[in-house]
């Protein structure tokens, strides 16, 4: 019997200004350099993967985003807050559509949203 195709991970793909800049502020997030040539960088951490092509457009890294699955976000949020990279209106919070999120806003403008179902006892 032929399995039918599933998909198994997805890597988004943001802009970077400079690969530079971008490691420095990754690096502070716990993620390391997994590759890095000349158009793509590719960042790592517990098994999340972010690749980042560079752009000289200011606007474009503002007008993206992407979505981690934690676990143990408050934890992180914690470990995130006193780096000052909490988006303003970024906040921990449970959302009504029952997940727990916090965003942070990269060296560049990429949004990146942290997110994890909500409990019971949160």
């Amino acid at each position: 019997m032929i399995m039918p195709p599933r998909l198994t991970a997805s890597v988004p793909t943001l802009a970077s200004l400079s690969f530079d800049e971008t490691i420095a502020f990754y690096e502070r997030l716990g993620f390391s350099v997994q590759f890095r040539d000349l158009g793509l960088l590719g960042l790592a951490r517990d098994g999340v993967r972010l690749h980042f092509w560079l752009t000289g457009n200011r606007r474009v890294p503002q007008s993206t985003s992407c979505w981690i699955d934690v676990v143990g976000i408050d934890a992180l949020f914690d470990l995130f807050a006193p780096l000052g990279v909490i988006h303003r209106r970024g906040r921990l919070q449970t959302k009504p559509w029952g997940m727990r999120e916090f965003d942070v806003v990269d060296c560049h403008g990429n949004l990146i949203r942290f997110c994890e179902p909500a409990t019971e006892e949160v």
